[in-house]
């Protein structure tokens, strides 16, 4: 009976050596890594630039006056961004850090205030990316400023 076991012991034995020998013996996997991509590709400024040439201004009379117009725009940006007069909360999603402020402006002009924050500071450039892109949906467009 004795002989029985052995000869069972050393045929398990013999067969777990040969499958560990076959294991073994395999091949590699291919020699291709795995990279770490994101999910998600923004263009480069320089790519974006490329992209949209065509919609450039080479009229530079029409520069001049955009120039002109945009510095007044940023002027009345500044007042509207900093006074906190006659604006009342319309709407807030916290669970997104959004709070959108309305006042009527001289009596025939809706003029919105959006807060957002953003707490990832490593997607900044997405984020500027993902706005400053003409391609992407506006989350702030909903409708009230007509866009050309």
């Amino acid at each position: 009976m004795n002989k029985l076991y052995i000869q069972i012991v050393l045929f398990i034995l013999t067969i777990s050596l040969y499958v560990n020998n076959k294991t073994l013996a395999t091949e590699l996997a291919s020699g291709e890594n795995a990279t770490s991509e994101s999910a998600y590709y923004y263009l480069t400024p320089e790519e974006l630039y490329e992209k949209n040439k065509h919609l450039l201004c080479t009229d530079p009379e029409e520069t001049i006056n955009a120039e002109k117009l945009m510095n007044e725009v940023v002027t009345h940006l500044k007042y509207h961004a900093t006074s906190n007069d006659d604006y009342k909360l319309c709407r807030k999603n916290p669970g997104i850090s959004m709070f959108v402020y309305k006042k009527k402006h001289q009596d025939h002009t809706d003029v919105q205030k959006i807060k957002f924050k953003f707490y990832d500071s490593d997607k900044y450039n997405g984020i500027i990316n993902m706005l400053w892109n003409p391609n992407h949906l506006n989350p702030f467009n909903t409708g009230f400023v007509k866009s050309i």
